[in-house]
């Protein structure tokens, strides 16, 4: 996994997240990663997810260039949010979750080398989500 004391990443690396209202602006979701405590934020799910999908990138790379410190895990109370959200069965299905992460990457303009592989969202998100996602 290390060549010459640089760090390099699969390409086939999962994440798990939470979407949930953002604190500093209610008319906006934030898209939280687990593992890496970055985040991204939009006013909708799919641009909080591909934001979201950025912020990942741009921590892998840096740890790749720097040799920084990989995994920053999200605080206690995030957590706390995914884990009471899949537990009330809040977890996006798979079907959903693969039309949020096309609707990203096409929002990206390409297709991201991250996965998200699990999403769970807060009953304020799960509201919002039109019928058609759910």
């Amino acid at each position: 996994m290390a060549t010459s004391g640089k760090k390099t990443f699969s390409k086939s690396m999962s994440f798990r997240a939470v979407v949930y209202p953002s604190q500093s602006d209610r008319t906006c979701f934030t898209a939280h990663c687990l593992e890496l405590d970055v985040i991204g934020q939009d006013r909708t799910i799919e641009g909080a997810v591909a934001q979201l999908l950025e912020a990942i990138e741009a921590q892998l790379a840096t740890c790749a260039q720097t040799g920084a410190q990989f995994e920053f895990w999200a605080p206690g109370l995030i957590w706390l949010k995914y884990e009471r959200a899949r537990k009330a069965n809040r977890k996006v299905a798979d079907e959903v979750l693969e039309r949020i992460i096309e609707k990203a990457n096409r929002r990206l303009g390409y297709e991201s080398p991250v996965n998200i592989d699990s999403i769970a969202g807060t009953s304020e998100v799960i509201d919002e989500w039109p019928a058609a996602m759910v």
